[in-house]
C-alpha cells in the first residue's frame, strides 16, 4: 500500500464507497479503515432500502445513506462496489460532481478511455505528470492479476511459448445472492427439496458447470471474456495470452485456478517456483501444506502451489493458484484509489 507516501500537505479528499453493503463493499470499507486511507472522510452510499443501516469506520458509529446526486458533492473519488446495475443508475452522479471513479462492477469497462488496471503487480508512486482529470479505472478482474502476473514473471527468464488455464469461480462472485443461493441448494439437496434457481439458474451444489441455465447474468462466457480481455490488458506487448476456461465450482470464496505453460528454453521447476515468490505471489512448497481456497481466505496474495512437471510432455508444467476473490479485488481497488488521490494531491497522473 502507497497511503503512508501520500504527500501529507494538508490537502485531504473524501472518498465514496458506493455498495456499501455488499460484499466487496464491506471488504473496501476494512481496507479503507485498516491501511489508514489518508482521506478526511469515507462517505457510504447504498439503496434506498439500505439506507440507514448503521455500521462503524474507524471505532467510530457509521451510517449507509442513501444514494442521491448530492452525495457526490463533498466526494473526489467514488468507489463503485455495487452491481452493474447499480453502478449504471448512478456513475453519471459522480461525474458531475468531479469524482473520480473506481468501478469494481466493470460496468462501465467498455467505455471510451477506461483503462484496466493493477497496481498489485506494479511497485511505488506513479510519476509525476499532467493532472490526471475527470477519469474512470477498472480494477482487473482477481484471476487477470493472477494470471498475467504469473506470465509477466516467467517471460523475464524464458519465453512462454504456450500457456493454458483452468479457471474454478465461486459462487461470492455474484454477490451475497450467489452465495445464500449455493447455501440454500446444499441444504435443500439434502432434504430432498426442490432446489431454489435464481442467480444461477442450475445445479450448482455438489457440481461443476461448464455454462449457467439462460436466465443466469452474467453469464459464464461473459466472465470468461471478461478475464481473457483484462489479461491480455495487463501482458507487456508481444507476450502471448494463455487459452482460458472458467467453470463454476461448489464453493462459496475463492478462486483456484491450474496454468500449464511451456517455454522456449529450458528452465527448472527451482528457477520457476523463485520467480513467483515475490509479492503479489507467496509460493507453499511444503507438501502438506499446499493453499487452497480456505488457506486463501482474507490474503491479499496469490498463492502458488509448488509447481509440478508434466507427466507427458517434457518441458511442461503445471501451476496450481488459490486468491481471496472479494479481499484481492478490493485490495487492487484501494491501491488504485491511493494512485488518485497521490496524482490529486501532487499534480501528478494515477493513469498507469
Amino acid at each position: 500500500m502507497i497511503s503512508s507516501e501520500v504527500p501529507q500537505n494538508g490537502a485531504r479528499h473524501n472518498v465514496a464507497v458506493i455498495g456499501a453493503s455488499s460484499l466487496k463493499g464491506k471488504e473496501v470499507k476494512e481496507l479503507l479503515e485498516d491501511h489508514h486511507f489518508p482521506s478526511e472522510r469515507v462517505i457510504l452510499l447504498d439503496a434506498e432500502e439500505v439506507g440507514g443501516q448503521l455500521t462503524e469506520f474507524g471505532d467510530e458509529p457509521a451510517i449507509i445513506l442513501p444514494i442521491s446526486k448530492e452525495s457526490f458533492e463533498d466526494a473526489s473519488i467514488a468507489i463503485f462496489a455495487s452491481s452493474p446495475a447499480f453502478t449504471k443508475a448512478h456513475w453519471q452522479f459522480a461525474v458531475e460532481n468531479g469524482c473520480e471513479i473506481v468501478d469494481m462492477s466493470y460496468y462501465l469497462e467498455s467505455q471510451a478511455g477506461v483503462q484496466i488496471s493493477a497496481p498489485v503487480l506494479e511497485s511505488g508512486n506513479p510519476a509525476p505528470g499532467a493532472p490526471p482529470g475527470i477519469g474512470i479505472l477498472v480494477p482487473a478482474h482477481p484471476v487477470a492479476i493472477g494470471v498475467a502476473g504469473i506470465l509477466r514473471a516467467l517471460s523475464c527468464k524464458s519465453q512462454v511459448t504456450r500457456s493454458v488455464v483452468t479457471v474454478y469461480e465461486p459462487a461470492s462472485e455474484h454477490g451475497q445472492a450467489g452465495v445464500d443461493e449455493l447455501h440454500q441448494q446444499t441444504i435443500n439437496l439434502l432434504s430432498f427439496q426442490k432446489l431454489p434457481r435464481q442467480v444461477f439458474d442450475s445445479q450448482v451444489a455438489f457440481n461443476l458447470l461448464s455454462t449457467y441455465g439462460e436466465a443466469s447474468k452474467p453469464a459464464l462466457r461473459e466472465v470468461q471474456e471478461r478475464i481473457a480481455l483484462h489479461v491480455r490488458a495487463l501482458l507487456p506487448s508481444g507476450t502471448r495470452p494463455p487459452a482460458l476456461q472458467v467453470i463454476q465450482a461448489p464453493v462459496f470464496y475463492g478462486y483456484s485456478f491450474s496454468c500449464y505453460v511451456e517455454f522456449q528454453q529450458v528452465i527448472t521447476r527451482e528457477a520457476i517456483q523463485d520467480l513467483l515468490n515475490s509479492k503479489p505471489f507467496s509460493v507453499k512448497l511444503e507438501p502438506d501444506a499446499q493453499p487452497t481456497v480456505i488457506t486463501a481466505v482474507g490474503s491479499e496474495e496469490v498463492q502458488i502451489g509448488r509447481v509440478e512437471e508434466d507427466i507427458s510432455i517434457a518441458g511442461g508444467y503445471w501451476i496450481w493458484g488459490v486468491l481471496d476473490n472479494v479481499r484481492l479485488a478490493a485490495f487492487n481497488a484501494v491501491q488504485i484509489a491511493e494512485r488518485l488521490l497521490y496524482a490529486r494531491v501532487t499534480g501528478g497522473s494515477a493513469r498507469q
